[in-house]
């Protein structure tokens, strides 16, 4: 007889050869069920040695059942995964089933396994399965280890009959806990790192659909879907397939990880890639091909779920979505259960241009197609190939399709069964193409598709709350259909090396002109898909006070219409892209660049008034504005002190909270007003306080420490001592505490301002008690500095490209302080990888800095503090 500790060996040896097997393996699907049967031999074996007496054992398997639960009931375990048991008795808890759990649960531990496990008799079973939505699931997939077999039988059938007669509940826990789930996992961060099992496209997608089928129609195996004809054609093969690559990775990265990891973290990627056999290639590294291999089959395992759930809730609530028999439909097609199927044959019968008119009418109608009309559709391009580009009106067709995307699935469904491809050949290069950003959310094709969607949906009015201006600008469009055309290309050029704005517009002419597109939208889907970047990079990274920039756009954009439609496209990609908090704030500076850019070609000249003219204006203003509470000659007296530049590019609001803060009799030492931002979480200070060298450093230092982000500053400082800035910065993270940030903020702020308080010191504590996190790997993300003199007429414009760290930009602040440059203007942009600043700075006497030493003194004392790895360009 073996000993248990001679059996735990035993098991622990026997993992390896599955490692290998693993790593060898296209799929991981064999690996997860020899694993699952290790352990239930090792579970067997641990009760024969555990109870040697054969009539004791046979006693005790009559009064209970080991179930497996979980992934352990579904044979998926992989190396690290959770072992979840059930032991179900009956007739009391007797003290043999007490004495189960230590006697043979607990060697599972020292057998390095996590073990869970709960003690129920059958109707308590039932009970949690009811009211708890992860046992449920859970119990769903249960498989008999041991013990009583007629004792797990009962327990099934009480299980499935209650399920039964809840099925309709259930559905609303089903849709609650998928909508959950999305809304936590469908943040860009889990793009960058995606879970392989709870994200999008994920492990649990497969699971989802497999428990519906379950319960809604009695298939044990999702497989068996395809028995009811609305899923005759749902391609569970390839899911199978996909699935088999995520338990592979799923299985390694727990080896890798030494634990349940199922977050495939960016420090992961380039080891796993390796081992599992991904070699660089002239261009692209082995992390980058594995990691489009992924989203490869992420996406098609989403897609095939969503592809599911809306054929099940489609055939469970027939009511949902249905109404009047569509009018004038084409005579090929029928609607049946909210699907277009054709009225009669089979799609391989008919003309190739059917297959066309069937995605054309579903996109009009905002119908989705039936799964036959779909799966004949997949074989039809197969068939005819290149075939279908040569048969009469099949471009057009294909071209109403992309010009207007009514239904965004129609178009997701196109670009699924490969008909973008075929007519857009230049399209494949992007498929599942994965960019290491966390800009993105989504692989390149994917968000190509998302930017169409979001066009169609500001069209529609979906964004009025926010930014009603987006409807507005493109109404006023005179060719929307060029718009979606260009937002379907407009990252066409990020499958090829380079600049991939410019190698766009070098693809697209050739692309319109296989499409059959004629007259200025040759000009104007190339100009829109270069300049895609324009004014997001412009408004994200200078100063819009600065006329010369806003004239600079001018020139390049020429005309009103253009404008238009390149502040649309740039608005929907900037909507696809980033971070919630900050794609407000993009879209507000994207807006005042638009709205200035505007003014100056509707004007034809630029249109401001002179600066003695504009500066008479702003005087006149404050004068009748303030009279009532300021002397005139105090006012007068300030207008002196302060530079023209401040009042030619400041509003008159912004000078207006200045001066009454300035003239105050009992301002303080820093007095400030705070302004929150409608829409975006961001608050604006305009402060006034006695400038002192280093201020814009100090209060960066301050916003620091109190995990406040800097998004714009802008500096004055007035002949008689005073500093009047404004700073933009991210609202207190908590919100039930704001005013008291604000108060402790403000008492720090004097403190700096008067060398009480050591901030360099403060923040190095507050790094070293961060808790550090590594963050995504972003391959390619060097760290840069720039500096250019043609910007700017009065600065020099100072760009710093760079990794973001805890307390970065106060270093960064104090080291272009310490070159005896003072910034005037700064503008950051951030997120959880990388950090964007733009500083407008001056040298002695106010003046650029122009002479190549300094220039470059500059540079190399900024590369020192980006570390060694930085990069002038």
């Amino acid at each position: 007889m073996k000993t248990t500790a001679r059996i735990i060996q035993e098991f622990l040896d026997s993992k390896e050869p599955l490692v290998q097997e693993n790593l060898k393996s296209d799929s991981g699907f064999h690996t997860t069920r020899k694993y699952t049967g290790l352990v239930d031999g090792l579970i067997s074996a641990l009760m024969a040695a555990e109870i040697p007496d054969p009539d004791g054992r046979k006693s005790l398997e009559g009064q209970m059942t080991l179930v497996a639960l979980g992934s352990y009931g579904r044979r998926e375990l992989c190396f690290a995964s959770d072992v979840d048991l059930l032991i179900l008795y009956q007739g009391g808890l007797s003290e043999g089933v007490g004495q189960f759990v230590p006697r043979i649960l607990y060697p599972l531990w020292d057998a390095r396994l996590e073990v869970g496990h709960s003690v129920l008799t059958v109707e308590e079973g039932v009970r949690l399965a009811l009211e708890d939505f992860r046992s449920l699931t859970s119990l769903m997939d249960g498989r008999f280890v041991l013990g009583s077999w007629s004792l797990y039988q009962r327990f099934r059938r009480s299980l499935w009959s209650v399920l039964k007669g809840e099925r309709e509940r259930l559905l609303g826990h089903f849709l609650l806990a998928k909508e959950v789930r999305e809304r936590r996992f469908g943040r860009q961060g889990y793009f960058a790192e995606p879970d392989l099992k709870e994200g999008l496209g994920g492990i649990r997608d497969l699971h989802f659909m497999a428990w519906m089928a379950k319960l809604y129609f009695r298939c044990g195996r999702l497989s068996r879907i395809r028995r009811y004809e609305p899923f005759s054609h749902f391609d569970t093969n390839r899911l199978n397939h996909s699935k088999g690559f995520l338990f592979k990775v799923r299985n390694h990265l727990h080896i890798l990880a030494k634990r349940k990891e199922d977050r495939l973290m960016g420090m992961y990627q380039e080891e796993l890639a390796r081992d599992l056999g991904f070699r660089d290639g002239s261009h692209v590294s082995a992390a980058e091909k594995f990691m489009r291999r992924l989203y490869m089959h992420l996406n098609r395992v989403k897609y095939g779920a969503e592809e599911f759930h809306t054929k099940a809730l489609d055939l469970l609530d027939p009511s949902r979505g249905k109404g009047p028999p569509p009018q004038d439909l084409h005579p090929e097609f029928s609607v049946h259960g909210g699907n277009l199927v054709l009225r009669t044959g089979s799609l391989l019968e008919k003309s190739p241009l059917v297959l066309l008119e069937g995605f054309s009418e579903a996109n009009r109608r905002g119908l989705f197609l039936g799964s036959g009309f779909i799966w004949e559709s997949r074989k039809r391009l197969a068939q005819l190939g290149k075939g279908l580009l040569r048969v009469p009106g099949a471009r057009e067709a294909f071209l109403d399709l992309v010009m207007h995307p009514e239904n965004p699935k129609i178009l997701r469904l196109a670009l699924e069964i490969g008909l973008i491809g075929l007519f857009i050949p230049e399209f494949k290069r992007i498929r599942n193409l994965a960019l290491f950003s966390y800009y993105h959310q989504e692989t390149v094709d994917i968000h190509s598709l998302k930017t169409v969607e979001t066009i169609r949906d500001l069209s529609k009015g979906l964004f009025d709350d926010k930014w009603p201006v987006l409807r507005e600008v493109f109404e006023e469009t005179e060719h929307p259909e060029w718009l979606f055309l260009a937002a379907l290309l407009h990252d066409i050029g990020k499958g090829y090396r380079g600049d991939h704005a410019g190698k766009g517009a070098e693809l697209i002419p050739r692309i319109l002109e296989r499409l059959g597109l004629e007259g200025s939208a040759l000009e104007m889907v190339p100009f829109l898909v270069e300049h895609h970047l324009l004014l997001a990079r412009i408004a994200q990274r200078r100063d819009l006070n600065e006329e010369k920039t806003c004239e600079q756009v001018a020139q390049v954009v020429r005309d009103p219409e253009t404008l238009r439609m390149l502040f649309i496209l740039t608005a929907a990609d900037t909507l696809c892209s980033g971070a919630a908090p900050n794609r407000g704030w993009r879209l507000m500076l994207l807006q005042e660049l638009y709205f200035k850019v505007r003014h100056i070609l509707e004007g034809d000249v630029v249109a401001t008034p002179s600066a003695t003219e504009r500066v008479k204006e702003v005087t006149d203003w404050l004068n009748r504005t303030l009279r009532p509470h300021f002397l005139k000659k105090d006012i007068l007296a300030l207008v002196e002190q302060v530079p023209t530049r401040y009042l030619l590019e400041t509003s008159l609001e912004d000078i207006s909270r200045h001066f009454r803060l300035a003239l105050a009799v009992n301002g303080g030492k820093l007095a400030w007003i705070l302004q929150k931002l409608k829409h975006v979480p961001v608050t604006r200070i305009i402060l006034r306080t006695t400038d002192r060298p280093g201020l814009f450093s100090k209060m960066v230092g301050v916003f620091t420490l109190n995990n406040i982000e800097v998004l714009s500053a802008k500096i004055c400082t007035v002949k008689n001592g005073l500093a009047l800035d404004i700073y933009e910065v991210s609202n207190p993270r908590d919100p039930l505490r704001e005013e008291e940030t604000w108060k402790r903020l403000r008492e720090e702020a004097i403190a700096a301002m008067e060398d009480r308080l050591s901030l360099e010191t403060l923040i190095a504590a507050k790094k070293r008690r961060r808790v550090p996190s590594p963050g995504p790997v972003i391959p390619g993300l060097s760290e840069k500095v720039r500096m250019d003199n043609t910007a700017s007429d009065f600065y020099t414009i100072l760009e710093v490209s760079a990794r973001n760290r805890f307390g970065f930009l106060y270093s960064l602040s104090r080291t272009i302080r310490s070159l005896g440059l003072d910034i005037r203007f700064a503008r950051v942009d951030s997120d959880k990888t990388r950090i964007t600043g733009v500083f407008y700075v001056c040298g002695a006497g106010g003046r650029k800095v122009t002479d190549r030493e300094s220039l470059d003194t500059v540079k190399r004392e900024i590369l020192k503090t980006l570390g060694s790895n930085g990069e002038s360009w």
